[in-house]
């Protein structure tokens, strides 16, 4: 997609790596009290998950790559958990992920059609919303487009936990990614401005938010490697896999460390450019 920018998307909580977290939550969504008796989560002291809990989930982008991964995560918990797709989307791969799906639920609507989105998600309670779209190819205001109808109805829908995944070099952010060839690549600063305008919605929506930035993503077959971190270091850019990125995003549900936050990926583990067989 970029030469130095792989991936779907144009993040250290202290330290909070995603083996310490793999292994002190297997089953359960990490921590997700809804915000009533929250612990912080380290990897010195890891918090014992509430496994119990029917919390309400709302997945967007649950189709793709990375919303896969996230929805093959929230599988091994007991949330209540939505999926918002269009009417002509493959859901086979998903409803394989779930052997309960007494907790897995459908709802249709297109995220470009305001009108659809109001439906789908009308009279909808929902505690968080994880935001894993792929940005439609060409589309330089997919979300200037998509975010306020998304919000406003996150709003209504009484979420406390909006948790998005946007790409490196978002807006402003972009000032600090110079001489790494992104200039040849056609319209990936139009996007860029894209995603710092969603971003900004976000932040100024006054829902509690949760941003990671995304940014050379290895091949969606590509196993976690355990030592990718979260850091609101907004220098970093390394590579990383979707199923880290999965971890690192149940990780943050319901966590007070990561409310109003925007996080890189950190990974030193994986080379780039990626090595071929």
């Amino acid at each position: 997609m970029i030469a130095d920018y792989d991936g779907d998307q144009l993040g250290l909580i202290g330290e909070i790596r995603v083996a310490d977290i793999f292994r002190c939550c297997r089953k359960g969504l990490l921590c997700l009290t809804l915000f009533f008796g929250l612990a912080t989560i380290t990897a010195a002291a890891p918090a014992t998950p509430d496994t119990g809990g029917s919390e309400r989930v709302l997945v967007l982008g649950g189709t793709g790559q990375l919303g896969r991964a996230i929805l093959s995560e929230l599988a091994a918990t007991n949330a209540q958990v939505s999926v918002l797709a269009r009417a002509n989307s493959d859901r086979t791969s998903v409803e394989a992920l779930w052997p309960d799906r007494s907790r897995l639920q459908w709802l249709t609507g297109d995220l470009l059609n305001a009108e659809e989105i109001d439906r789908a998600l009308a009279g909808h309670r929902f505690d968080v919303v994880i935001n894993a779209v792929r940005v439609e190819d060409g589309d330089i205001h997919f979300y200037e487009k998509i975010m306020p109808p998304l919000l406003r109805n996150t709003q209504r829908a009484g979420v406390r936990q909006f948790i998005h995944h946007g790409a490196v070099g978002a807006g402003r952010n972009v000032e600090k990614f110079q001489n790494l060839g992104w200039e040849r690549v056609p319209g990936i600063f139009d996007r860029l401005k894209d995603q710092g305008i969603g971003e900004d919605l976000l932040r100024g929506s006054g829902v509690p938010y949760t941003i990671i930035r995304n940014a050379r993503i290895y091949p969606p077959e590509s196993p976690a490697t355990g030592k990718a971190a979260l850091t609101e270091d907004d220098s970093i850019i390394t590579p990383m896999t979707r199923a880290d990125l999965a971890k690192l995003t149940l990780s943050c549900v319901a966590n007070a460390a990561c409310l109003n936050k925007t996080f890189h990926v950190q990974d030193a583990s994986l080379p780039w450019p990626m090595r071929r067989p």
